[in-house]
């Protein structure tokens, strides 16, 4: 067969290498989706998303939620299960958003496969598919994985319209990054990381290659425009929430003022700057288990140091522009998230994904520098031991340890023993003559009550209180230990008290009306 014939034929084997990893991926992270409790923060964002699919209507919040990708993209999932209201839904519809993102990861691969080479990409891929950080939350229902395939898919567009100057690579390039910005406010590190990195990445063309961007190469007017007109209208279709609340495309850029004003105060997720490194590189909070990802950490900074010290070589058109670019943005990106105090553990996967795609190529730089074939051998064995240890370790997260403090991914997570405190609401109420409809007050002057709005979805007389209402009395109330003695003086009735952890050192207090529990008390004899 010619070469020519080698080449296409080639490269339809790589293509269908990574489909297969993508569909591990997939089968790795889908079991078990509503098994662990959800987080205050999941089940926040899923209240969000299930009043928009109960009313059709969402404005954009500029304080304190994030943008609107992730409900939008809910309600199709929630439409083809035939969930047409909130109380419908289960965590399989909202945990599945994520999930597909995670997997789309590691199919933007797909285009880079020339440029990285087929064993980097596919070591990339695999990587991708399992790394515990990228694993565990591509189950949560959150926007942090969104956000990193969207960016990741801007960035993959954009080098493939530098490498084609195709117009529909510059619109696929605008609509990612539309995605991004109406995904998550710090989608604005992202962007100028990229300029920077860019800039970055043709000054050490010039100075260590000596070469200078032809004029033929800049880029057309009529190209730009596509992408900024694509990256507008995906942005304003969202946030005026499809032209139904335009002040929402105003408000997504006043919010930056209340983002840089949180970033200059003090707050309860203040971390040190090496926060996330040691996360990642090793945790230990029990005697077992221990979590590493020193792997990806260690094959990234090698792609990171080869990719910035290495000459053109042209092994591959534009293969070393393209990690120049991503070794400055890896780097800017981590210092970025270093520099900002307020640290959640998925901030990390931001940094995390380019150097997983680093670390492909530091492997196959590893490898490569091996002379002899034994020291080869080793090398790759070395490899697949090392990836086949991070899979013990995402499964351990995910199906073991899923809402466990021992794991490093578990964090400020609601106590699996919250659910029995739900079933004993949801066995209770059916012994009220109201049912479902029966009255309970929570009381939380923090509001630091999530996710409780979730677990009683179904309960339609339930009041949210900042502090301790008049008249106190209701058949069920909820609210924090510590207000127990504060409450008592308030209440007519007499309780019968349970009390319940909300997170690990959360504890609250569940009262139960004395007639409501006897009549629980004698159903179930």
């Amino acid at each position: 067969m010619s070469e020519r014939g080698e080449k296409p034929r080639a490269g339809r084997i790589g293509l269908v290498l990574i489909l297969i990893v993508a569909a591990g991926a997939l089968a790795f992270r889908l079991p078990r989706l509503v098994d662990r409790p959800m987080h205050g923060d999941e089940a926040n964002q899923a209240v969000k998303a299930g009043t928009l699919l109960d009313t059709g209507v969402y404005t954009y919040d500029p304080v304190e939620h994030h943008g609107p990708t992730l409900y939008y993209l809910t309600l199709p999932v929630a439409w083809l299960s035939g969930q047409h209201d909130f109380v419908s839904t289960t965590e399989f519809t909202y945990r599945i958003v994520p999930l597909v993102f995670g997997v789309l990861v590691v199919l933007l691969l797909i285009p880079l496969r020339d440029t990285l080479g087929l064993p980097a990409t596919l070591i990339a891929a695999a990587l991708t598919a399992l790394s515990p950080a990228m694993v565990y939350y591509s189950r949560y229902y959150i926007q942090e994985m969104l956000l990193v395939c969207v960016v990741f898919g801007g960035i993959v567009a954009g080098w493939r319209y530098a490498q084609t100057r195709s117009k529909g690579w510059a619109v696929a390039a605008g609509v990612f990054v539309g995605l991004a910005h109406a995904s998550k406010e710090t989608c604005i590190l992202a962007f100028a990381s990229m300029l920077a990195a860019a800039a970055g990445a043709y000054c050490l063309a010039v100075w260590r290659d000596r070469r200078a961007l032809a004029p033929a190469k800049l880029i057309p007017p009529r190209h730009a425009i596509a992408f900024v007109l694509a990256a507008l209208a995906v942005s304003v279709l969202f946030y005026s929430s499809f032209f139904t609340h335009p002040r929402g495309v105003l408000d997504s850029v006043l919010t930056y003022a209340n983002y840089f004003r949180k970033a200059d105060s003090g707050h309860i997720h203040d971390k040190p700057w090496y926060y996330y490194l040691q996360l990642l590189a090793f945790t230990k909070r029990a005697p077992w288990p221990w979590f590493s990802e020193g792997l990806i950490l260690g094959l990234g900074t090698l792609g990171i140091i080869v990719a910035l010290c290495r000459r053109s070589r042209d092994e591959r058109p534009g293969q070393l522009d393209f990690l120049r670019f991503l070794a400055i943005y890896a780097l800017l990106m981590t210092l970025a998230y270093a520099l900002i105090p307020y640290k959640t553990p998925w901030c990390a996967l931001n940094f995390l994904q380019p150097l997983i795609v680093l670390a492909g190529y530091g492997a196959v730089v590893l490898i490569r520098a091996m002379r002899f074939f034994p020291l080869r051998a080793v090398a790759c064995v070395a490899l697949v031991a090392g990836m086949a240890q991070l899979g013990v370790q995402a499964y351990r997260a995910v199906y073991e340890f899923p809402a466990d403090p021992r794991n490093p991914y578990v964090y400020a997570h609601t106590a699996p023993v919250l659910l029995k405190l739900i079933h004993r609401v949801d066995s209770v109420s059916q012994f009220s003559p109201e049912g479902d409809a029966t009255l309970i007050h929570v009381i939380s002057p923090d509001g630091d009550y999530w996710p409780l709005p979730w677990y009683l979805r179904r309960h339609t007389q339930v009041g949210y209180w900042p502090e301790i209402p008049e008249p106190a009395d209701a058949p069920i109330i909820l609210a924090p230990s510590k207000f127990k003695p504060l409450l008592a003086p308030h209440l007519k009735d007499q309780y019968q008290s349970e009390f319940y952890a909300l997170r690990p050192g959360v504890l609250w207090l569940m009262e139960i009306r004395k007639d409501l529990w006897d009549s629980f008390m004698k159903g179930r004899r």
